[in-house]
């Protein structure tokens, strides 16, 4: 009964002091040093720029808001979160099965198949990407939180309790002095001894939370090396999907040349142009219509589809015969040019 009893002043003292400091009527407020409080300050931006840092890196590695929430609510109940297929998995399978339909024997079908093939790969080295960046950065911080920085606040919590005790026995004390008889003097000494204990009390809890906070740079550092493990996976990440790329392109006979022939062609055709004062005669324009399908199987040759219609370039062995199984020809839109089998075109007319 006494514990209770003392527990219950204790507690109304403690109130009395808060209610006093915030009301501006409290003078015996201690006062923590200025590296103290420059200490305590550092906490609360580790605190905060911690939780934005991984909250920006879990928004990047799940773009889907519903996602990231399934995610979290399978975690809160133990349970394993269901492997789906990330957004360039369901790409690669809808090209795959729309290369499908169209017919893998025909140009596009077969582009569109190796494509989803590609974009397949693409999606595994993401989910890799995702598992190793959760890993090496996500989950340190995140233990870092729910950890060391739950145990920090706690015992800052405790440490603030203990001030209000120490200010609470100092004001107890003060009082206790201006009063003079018999019931003073017992007074006094019962706020001494409150006293000591209170300050005693409050050194040691300030003496273990600025432990606690001098902690927090093996915290800054642990967290420099996990960034570091960031940026290596983002590297590794990025070099395999290049190379994945690198690969689709290669299947599909695209080559840097024939990407960059059409801009360069372009150009100098416009500059030649513009340099030319003198008017030119203007070339008999050759067309012809494409019979069938034709995959090029290097990148001397041109992909053309049925029914397109090409320019037909001749080279200089061509010009010379007019029984070559060749042909060079040029497609309109893009300019793109490259060898076709004569007997896949239907040479149309002349144009003027």
């Amino acid at each position: 009964m006494n514990f209770n009893l003392k527990a219950a002043g204790t507690l109304l003292s403690r109130a009395k002091q808060f209610t006093e400091e915030k009301l501006g009527q409290a003078t015996d407020r201690t006062e923590y040093d200025e590296n103290f409080e420059e200490m305590l300050a550092r906490a609360d931006r580790t605190k905060l720029w911690t939780e934005r840092l991984a909250s920006h890196v879990e928004t990047v590695l799940q773009p889907n808001i519903n996602e990231r929430l399934e995610e979290f609510i399978l975690t809160k109940l133990d349970q394993k979160t269901v492997n789906k297929p990330n957004i360039y998995e369901q790409l690669g399978q809808c090209m795959c099965e729309a290369g499908n339909d169209f017919g893998p024997s025909t140009q596009y079908g077969s582009a569109l198949i190796k494509c989803g093939q590609f974009h397949q790969k693409l999606g595994l080295a993401h989910k890799e990407f995702v598992h190793s960046s959760a890993g090496g950065f996500m989950q340190p911080l995140k233990s870092f939180l729910d950890g060391e920085m739950k145990s920090l606040t706690k015992e800052r919590r405790t440490l603030e309790i203990k001030r209000l005790d120490l200010d609470a026995a100092k004001s107890k004390k003060k009082k206790s002095k201006t009063i003079n008889s018999n019931v003073a003097i017992a007074m006094a000494d019962s706020s001494d001894t409150e006293l000591r204990h209170a300050q005693a009390e409050f050194d040691r809890q300030l003496e273990l939370t600025r432990l606690m906070l001098d902690g927090l740079n093996n915290s800054h550092t642990h967290h420099l090396r996990c960034l570091n493990d960031l940026v290596e996976s983002e590297v590794q990440y990025h070099r395999q999907s290049v190379q994945i790329l690198e690969d689709l392109r290669k299947q599909l006979g695209l080559s840097k040349s024939s990407l960059n022939s059409t801009a360069a062609a372009t150009a100098a055709a416009a500059a030649a142009a513009a340099a030319s004062s003198t008017p030119r005669t203007i070339q008999a324009l050759r067309t012809a219509t494409v019979k069938f399908d034709y995959d090029a199987s290097d990148h001397h040759e041109l992909s053309v589809l049925a029914k397109e219609t090409v320019n037909i370039i001749l080279d200089d062995n061509e010009k010379h015969s007019h029984d070559s199984d060749w042909i060079t020809v040029e497609r309109p839109q893009t300019k793109e040019r490259g060898r076709v089998p004569r007997a896949y075109l239907h040479i149309d007319t002349l144009l003027f």
